[in-house]
């Protein structure tokens, strides 16, 4: 511990593998990856809403997929929100760790508890999607009353970095999906369909802007090395 007290980054890296870890373990890695499909389907939801279109129903499965149903009123817009879903997950991730790293762990909390709670309220509508979003709340909410400080920091860290990693891990998926399977390549099948364009070319597309933003957030929110965390 003395080490980490030091080096304050070495704890930030060790949460970092954990996360990594972790969001491979059966059922406890799916339970917290399913925050990421949560942000990456609220991202479909407020495209639509921002386009003036309609939120159906949101779901969320227990093998952490999901899927979002809007209505749209035009190609192009129909096309935005199918986009929107990989680069929201990806800069609320960043938005999460920024909070999680300056110590605004109330902030975080309240932000991350709304988004959970607006969807519960508004959109998702299946028996374990609900389930998730209840028995996640009530953590969130008990790490915030257990007021702990070291808790706190260890809890936001660990969420802001599972879904980073996650937003990774999918998008590498899904430009795998998008050259090798297009008919199965869930937002990719639907741009292609809606644009005629192929899934392959919204594999890169998808891609490319998934990875400037982790870039970002990397180069802006990762410690260096030696760097103490502020």
């Amino acid at each position: 511990m003395e080490l980490f007290n030091q080096n304050p980054h070495l704890v930030f890296y060790a949460i970092l593998v954990g996360a990594m870890l972790i969001i491979r373990i059966p059922f406890i890695g799916k339970y917290f990856r399913t925050v990421n499909t949560l942000l990456h389907e609220s991202g479909h939801a407020i495209a639509a809403i921002l386009t003036s279109g309609e939120v159906v129903e949101i779901k969320l499965s227990s093998d952490t997929s999901g899927s979002a149903y809007t209505k749209s009123g035009s190609r192009g817009r129909a096309m935005l929100v199918s986009f929107a879903g990989y680069p929201f997950a990806a800069i609320f991730s960043g938005f999460m760790l920024a909070m999680a790293i300056s110590n605004q762990y109330r902030t975080f909390f309240v932000v991350l508890f709304s988004v959970a709670l607006l969807n519960l309220v508004l959109f998702v509508r299946n028996s374990y999607g609900i389930a998730w979003i209840i028995t996640f709340s009530g953590l969130i909410f008990f790490v915030f009353w257990l007021g702990n400080e070291i808790v706190s920091y260890l809890f936001t860290l660990a969420v802001s970095l599972i879904s980073l990693s996650e937003t990774v891990f999918s998008t590498l998926t899904i430009l795998y999906l998008g050259f090798a399977y297009p008919r199965k390549a869930g937002d990719l099948t639907n741009l292609a369909k809606i644009s005629k364009v192929p899934a392959a070319i919204w594999a890169l597309i998808t891609s490319i802007v998934v990875a400037v933003t982790v870039y970002f957030i990397v180069l802006h929110y990762f410690p260096y090395p030696l760097k103490p965390i502020r």
